[in-house]
């Protein structure tokens, strides 16, 4: 086993930053109409869109949770993948534990809720579309994917090797 290598949780923090955001933009796609209706007329609950998307109470209050179960969802298959690729290139299980401890601080702080991801990244999909749910489904697949091949790269051995042979 290695020691432990603050470079490989760095990169990983940033792939799983990446995996997550993704993961959640692509559940954005699927409720869309939804979020648009609830991010605009949160404050208003008596709009004719709120009416139309959410019939009923238990809608409202299902809307946010099944955010973080999604959230949850993308930090479970981070740290499955991250736990992974350590074992496979013989990395301290401590890069898998700090990742987890620090995500986890991250998404307590609300990180992904509060839309600080999204802001910085809101002009790369929409310089793709103008369309809002063809703008989720643009940046949630190049996220996750960016995710995936930055968690990959942050254990590639040659990406360390700094010494001339």
């Amino acid at each position: 086993m290695k020691k432990l290598n603050i470079r490989v949780i760095l990169l990983q923090l940033t792939g799983m930053i990446f995996l997550i955001h993704g993961m959640l933009q692509l559940r954005f796609y699927t409720v869309a109409e939804k979020f648009i209706c609830a991010t605009n007329h949160f404050q208003d609950q008596k709009s004719e869109c709120w009416n139309r998307l959410f019939p009923t109470t238990e809608d409202i209050s299902s809307f946010w949770p099944s955010i973080y179960i999604w959230i949850f969802l993308g930090l479970s298959a981070g740290v499955i993948l991250i736990s992974f690729l350590n074992w496979k290139y013989k990395f301290s299980s401590l890069n898998t534990i700090l990742v987890s401890i620090v995500m986890y601080i991250i998404i307590r702080l609300k990180f992904f809720r509060k839309g600080v991801f999204s802001r910085l990244f809101d002009s790369f999909a929409s310089s793709i579309t103008d369309d809002f749910a063809l703008r989720f489904i643009v940046g949630g697949i190049t996220f996750t994917a960016f995710g995936i091949i930055v968690l990959w790269l942050s254990v590639n051995p040659k990406l360390f090797n700094f010494r001339k042979t």
